[in-house]
């Protein structure tokens, strides 16, 4: 639930609002509330105090009457409720309700019997009334005791206080400032979130809705980039991107097209030239066996006997031609894939002797190394012959005129056989040497090469449990190492 910003945001902007109202107005409500508590209690012992001592100052001039009247007369303070004087039985002497007097405690004020402390001052909150209440004995002083006796208590002193009509309506504030409390964390919250949702989740929304457009391949998604701030800058960002991916991807699709078509013509031209190798085995055929005929003839006939090494030579070349053409049918055919024993070098001597034109016309050496007679892996020959051929072919492109190739086949320490591929070209620099595996990647001119020559080699030596390595520095050739795990010299 808070991976997403908007539960995050939520969560952080309760807290930080229920931390920031909430708290200060716990403690503003809790101070009021002690403040009227001590306010009370420091009232109704103050009234404790004053009908006390005007009780023993009326006593002691024997003027009871004037003891109703002093009750009477502090009881019109609005903060005082109720005074009663009452004896141990619970009946009121004097009231400031002049209708309680006589009336018995238990019928009036029942709860207020069980509040006597005869050791101590009791106050009372009575919750139900809003009101404080105090019962203290009336202790029987010595100079009273001419009069009362020696008892020790000579009755009970019942104080009941409220708050002020004032004191009330800042109670009920406090009360209606929890509820203010309440609405302005609401309203908060409310704007904050709205705040949010219009700056920063909608955009997001949209944002993340362009970005599921361009992953499906609908690179027209576009945003509104009408904001000057952080989040307009984003999607102006985000729409040069997607210009530029979609320039991209119409670039690729147009070099695709012309490496497909490029390809096609590939396919056309080695076809032709399947045609055209067999077109020229039936007359070099016919051509073999009449020079043969005449080779032979040469023999014991003396006036072709001065042609005889011209005839050689006539023979020699069309054994030559012959070869080259079932070399090129070979390798033209389409042959399913086959993995069986292979010999390696039998494979590179065949696929060099199909390049060996276009190596004599480049004026380029090459020079084989085999360390072993024989070499054989699991595999399939024409792939490897693939392989070769476009590694050569490659070199050759690099050398461009006069240079050397060298191709080697050897072992490795743990029994792998090798085969290593070097030329003395151009090289490849280093930060284009990581691509060139990489599917329509060229450093070719245009229409000279598809890009897709080291990208098949790459998957063909995948196929057979092999690896590629490329080693290169500019001005000082490239060497191709293909390593065939597994691979001993038989």
């Amino acid at each position: 639930m808070f991976k997403t910003i908007k539960y995050k945001f939520i969560f952080s902007t309760i807290t930080l609002i229920l931390i920031g109202v909430g708290i200060p107005s716990i403690f503003l409500i809790n101070q009021f509330k002690e403040n009227f508590e001590q306010r009370s209690k420091l009232m109704i012992k103050s009234t404790l105090d004053v009908v006390l001592q005007g009780m023993y100052d009326k006593m002691m001039s024997s003027d009871k009457k004037d003891v109703q009247n002093i009750i009477y007369e502090i009881s019109q303070n609005e903060s005082v409720d109720n005074i009663r004087v009452f004896n141990e039985t619970g009946k009121i002497l004097f009231a400031s309700n002049a209708d309680e007097i006589g009336k018995s405690m238990n019928e009036i004020a029942a709860h207020h019997m069980e509040d006597i402390n005869l050791s101590d001052i009791n106050i009372s909150r009575l919750t139900d009334q809003g009101v404080y209440s105090v019962i203290e004995p009336i202790n029987n002083k010595p100079q009273c005791q001419q009069c009362h006796g020696e008892g020790q208590i000579l009755a009970y002193l019942d104080i009941d206080t409220n708050l002020t009509q004032a004191e009330n309506y800042f109670h009920t504030g406090s009360v209606h400032f929890i509820f203010l409390a309440i609405i302005i964390i609401i309203v908060l919250f409310i704007i904050f979130y709205a705040v949010f949702n219009h700056l920063i989740n909608k955009p997001l929304i949209r944002f993340n809705e362009a970005m599921d457009k361009v992953e499906k391949g609908e690179p027209d998604a576009r945003l509104p980039a009408k904001k000057e701030d952080e989040i307009g800058t984003l999607e102006k960002h985000f729409n040069r991107m997607v210009n530029k991916l979609q320039l991209s991807q119409n670039k690729i699709e147009e070099l695709h097209f012309e490496q497909l078509r490029h390809a096609d013509k590939l396919v056309t031209l080695g076809e032709l030239a399947a045609e055209m190798a067999h077109e020229i085995n039936n007359p070099a055929a016919i051509i073999m066996s009449r020079a043969d005929y005449l080779q032979m003839e040469s023999e014991n006939n003396s006036p072709l006997t001065n042609y005889k090494e011209d005839l050689g030579v006539i023979v020699n070349q069309i054994e030559r031609v012959s070869k080259i053409t079932q070399n090129i049918l070979k390798y033209s055919k389409k042959l399913p894939k086959n993995f069986d024993k292979i010999e390696l070098i039998q494979i590179i001597n065949e696929s060099t002797n199909i390049l060996e034109p276009r190596l004599k016309k480049h004026k380029i050496k090459l020079i084989k190394d085999f360390k072993f007679d024989k070499v054989y892996i699991f595999g399939d020959a024409v792939q490897i012959e693939q392989v070769i051929t476009n590694l050569v072919n490659n070199g050759i492109d690099a050398i461009g005129e006069n240079g050397e190739m060298n191709i080697q086949v050897l072992k490795t320490e743990k029994q792998q056989g090798q085969i290593i591929i070097s030329d003395t070209g151009r090289g490849i620099e280093k930060h284009i040497r990581d691509n060139i595996f990489s599917p329509f990647f060229t450093t070719k001119k245009r229409n000279k090469g598809t890009g897709l020559g080291l990208y098949i080699v790459k998957n063909i030596c995948k196929n057979h449990n092999a690896e590629i390595e490329c080693d290169s520095e500019p001005g000082k050739g490239t060497k191709f190492t293909i390593t065939f795990k597994g691979v001993r010299s038989l």
